[in-house]
């Protein structure tokens, strides 16, 4: 072989590897996006958005009939924050978490059906966030440990309800009204002689619309 035609050769296998190469790396960026997209896309179907306004009850929806349970065996089921257990059921045991006392439950009866929805009583505005549940099976070993099974994630939303709304801003305004006291504006009638100062009288009317909304 020539030493032209050598080289010839060699610089078509390195550009032919030099392509092969460029195709591989788009090949797994294409791959890598599409795992990325598939994984956001799923994530998204299985979480479940529940809104309601603070005062009232959530219901946080849950089925555990699709996972694995033991026949004859009580179901475990656990309900989480990111940080915190917030209810826990086993038959007629159960917790309640820190700040959920007498607010939270997964009715016994509808729990033997298959049904671990969360009953969330007297909604708070910080009981906002995302929210877990698991179904805990005892191990077939030695072992004490349960394993952890997901069954459902739920986002839940709390807004002010309109009376917190209405009682926000008249407190808002009585403040000011309150902090402009300092600089009363005084109006002064000619014909009764009579001074009356603006700003007491306003924050008398707010004070009488609160309590009057309150009753």
């Amino acid at each position: 072989m020539q030493p032209h035609q050598l080289h010839s050769k060699t610089r078509l296998l390195g550009y032919t590897g030099r392509h092969l190469f460029y195709i591989m790396d788009i090949f797994l960026q294409a791959f890598f996006l599409w795992l990325v997209t598939c994984t956001g896309s799923l994530s998204a179907q299985s979480r479940i958005y529940v809104s309601v306004t603070a005062g009232s009850s959530a219901v946080l929806p849950c089925d555990f009939r699709n996972k694995t349970q033991s026949s004859g065996e009580r179901p475990h089921i656990e309900w989480r924050t990111v940080s915190e257990t917030v209810f826990e059921r086993r038959g007629g045991d159960q917790y309640e978490g820190e700040g959920y006392e007498h607010r939270v439950d997964v009715p016994e009866d509808k729990l033997l059906s298959g049904d671990c929805s969360l009953v969330l009583k007297d909604v708070r505005l910080n009981d906002s966030g995302p929210y877990e549940s698991y179904l805990l099976e005892r191990r077939r070993t030695r072992s004490l440990r349960s394993k952890r099974v997901f069954i459902q994630a739920v986002e839940l939303s709390v807004e002010e309800s309109p009376k917190e709304i209405y009682e926000n801003v008249a407190e808002t305004r009585i403040i000011e009204e309150i902090s402009n006291l300092r600089r009363p504006v005084i109006a002064v009638s000619s014909n009764a002689g009579m001074i009356q100062t603006s700003s007491q009288i306003t924050v008398f009317i707010l004070l009488t619309n609160i309590f009057c909304h309150s009753i």
